[in-house]
């Protein structure tokens, strides 16, 4: 007999003594920190309170939590609080306890984790050959983006990908690899990063492999490739990289043209198979239409992509009884109504397509406000406003699935776009002869009135959301709603409404900073825009934007950043500036308007003693002037 020798793993074995005193003594460190926390909120003022409040909704982590308590309260504050000290100390020492945790804590979710569609790795990607990793990417892509992002045939695309067939139309290694680029931005697994901790690497190692099988197919146009050519564009101006993004829009839009032209519509007595590959390929034209069209008004540019023909409808009218898991969670089963969203989406892009070229379809020149424009902007609201009236209950308001939730976010962004240009526009002194001061000011003031009230109602659709799901994954075509909101509200500081709405928005925005290089952007962006146009922030959002500032943007931030997405609030002014593109305007204001010194902080997060705000306010305000005539000196 051969002697054997067990070997514990002291660490795997929770029979062991010391393992469990640790666990235990970690979750007493935990509960302790959560009743300080809990005394703090009960024992603090309403702002303060409020300050932590957003910040933890914005999924802050514990070294967040404590360089809010660090950035924001003076020591003397700190003094009379010792709740806040005691915080402190506790979340010091919870630090690299928590660090260790999120490794254990992924290594649960790796083994508790059961996907939504489960798909091989091989032979689609080299760069990992972990099934049960690219199951839970496809799952994640799935769950999150495609509801909203909707050209591809899920059903048709598990099944040619578990067919493992190369030579597929409906799926290939191009769409595969940037399929799972996009989805790491929704995984906290480690495998997610390509560069360990770095949440910006997210998807660079698929990224990469999917731009090496694009070269591969040389403009060869099947369903795959304009499939892939979406994600790639959406992805690459996630990334903060969308003048790169806009080559692809434009081999997009010859692509989807050019597939257009060589589809035929199914024959009549044609089998099941070939209906469906007959409709997968309209579903991916239509799809990508909409993304087209709604990427063309963020970007303030006409629609390159022509309106599809024939109109099609996906169902044929026979709404299939489709669910939604909120994946990873799995904590909600729901009717997903997929097909009535996506015609609903194709119904808009059509007004949208029309509303694009009105906007922007003269190339440079801007439109100007006159009787005739304006008749035309009325116009297209009022096929809007029937279109959003017409809708089916199952997309209302009383649905509060994720998708549907941000679809309705999306009539209200167009509203503010259409009307945000009509009360911006300069006047067209040629002619407006015969319509005088007053005939422009009730226009400008009516348009503004829409804007503010879609701006508001937006916040409240995001109150929704959080309430039901939180801030963590949110379908990334909000990016640009929630930002357009949050620029329409700067102008209406004054008004408790306006305020409350854009605490809301602002959360959700950090949430997104935390995901994705053009949410970071993008929050910095409205940040400057609102010290540039001397815009008091609420209070409640003093500890939201001051950690964003000093802990999650940098410098290198704006230098890596390539991004053409306009300044809404600055891009139609009468009299403007002439940086409205983001990566200009960031590199004008960055520098000029970050915080250097507490004393600075102080006018931006707000003193209970108003007069002690007034006066730092004053002298950040002398510091910004001098720096400005510097400028204009060295100009």
């Amino acid at each position: 007999m051969f002697a054997q020798h067990a070997y514990i793993d002291e660490e795997g074995d929770q029979r062991r003594k010391q393992v469990l005193k640790r666990k235990l003594d970690s979750l007493s460190e935990r509960g302790k920190l959560l009743d300080l926390l809990v005394t703090t909120l009960q024992e603090t003022d309403k702002k303060r309170s409020a300050q932590i409040l957003n910040l933890i909704r914005s999924h802050a982590s514990l070294e967040e939590i404590q360089s809010f308590v660090e950035d924001i309260l003076d020591q003397p504050e700190l003094e009379r609080t010792p709740e806040l000290v005691e915080v402190c100390s506790g979340v010091k020492e919870l630090q690299e306890s928590q660090k260790r945790a999120m490794l254990m804590k992924s290594n649960l979710q790796r083994k508790s984790d059961i996907v939504v569609f489960d798909v091989p790795a091989f032979p689609w990607t080299t760069v990992t050959d972990d099934n049960d990793f690219v199951s839970h990417l496809v799952s994640l892509w799935f769950t999150w983006v495609h509801p909203t992002l909707n050209w591809i045939d899920r059903d048709l695309f598990i099944q040619e990908m578990r067919s493992g067939d190369l030579e597929s139309e409906f799926c290939s290694p191009f769409l595969v690899n940037i399929m799972l680029a996009d989805a790491c931005s929704y995984s906290d697994y480690p495998e997610s990063y390509a560069i360990a901790s770095e949440p910006w690497s997210r998807g660079l190692q698929f990224y990469k492999e999917a731009k090496r099988h694009l070269d591969k197919e040389e403009g060869k146009i099947s369903v795959s490739y304009i499939q892939g050519l979406g994600i790639l564009y959406v992805c690459t101006c996630l990334m903060g990289k969308d003048r790169s993004g806009w080559i692809y829009y434009g081999q997009l839009a010859y692509a989807v043209q050019e597939l257009s032209k060589k589809h035929k519509p199914h024959l009549p007595d044609a089998d099941e198979d070939a209906i469906q590959r007959s409709q997968a390929t309209c579903h991916a034209i239509w799809g990508l239409f909409n993304v087209a069209s709604m990427t063309a008004l963020s970007y303030q540019k006409p629609c390159l992509v022509k309106i599809p023909k024939p109109v099609f409808i996906l169902g044929s009218g026979e709404e299939q009884h489709e669910t939604w898991i909120n994946y990873p969670l799995r904590s909600r089963t729901i009717e997903s109504h997929s097909q009535c969203l996506f015609n609903a989406f194709c119904n808009a892009s059509v007004i949208k397509y029309d509303l694009s070229w009105l906007l922007f379809g003269d190339g440079d020149m801007k439109p100007k406000m006159n009787p005739d424009f304006v008749e035309s902007t009325e116009r297209i609201y009022d096929r809007l406003r029937k279109w959003y009236e017409g809708l089916p209950e199952c997309l209302a308001l009383t649905n509060e699935t994720p998708h549907v939730l941000s679809f309705n976010l999306m009539y209200h962004s167009l509203i503010q776009t259409m009307f945000g240009f009509l009360k911006d526009i300069p006047k067209d002194d040629e002619e407006n002869e015969t319509e005088g001061e007053e005939w422009e000011a009730k226009v400008r003031q009516r348009a503004n009135r829409m804007c503010i009230d879609a701006a508001r109602e937006s916040g409240r659709i995001i109150d929704m959301y959080r309430d039901e799901w939180t801030f963590d994954r949110m379908p990334p075509v909000n990016v640009h709603r929630i930002t357009v909101s949050m620029f329409t509200l700067l102008q209406d500081m004054d008004e408790a409404a306006s305020r409350e709405a854009f605490v809301s928005l602002s959360v959700a925005a950090k949430g997104f900073a935390n995901r994705w290089p053009l949410g970071k952007a993008m929050l910095r962006l409205v940040q400057l825009t609102a010290k540039q146009l001397e815009v008091r922030l609420p209070q409640e959002t003093d500890a939201l934007f001051t950690h964003f500032e000093k802990r999650v943007w940098s410098p290198e931030d704006r230098k890596t950043l390539s991004s053409q997405y306009p300044n809404f609030a600055h891009s139609m002014k009468r009299g403007g500036i002439d940086e409205v593109d983001m990566d200009a305007f960031l590199a004008k204001f960055d520098e000029l308007y970050t915080i250097e010194d507490d004393s600075s902080i102080a006018s931006f997060v707000g003193d209970n003693d108003e007069a002690e705000d007034s006066d730092s306010r004053v002298d950040l305000e002398i510091e910004i002037g001098t720096l400005r005539g510097t400028e204009q000196e060295e100009g």
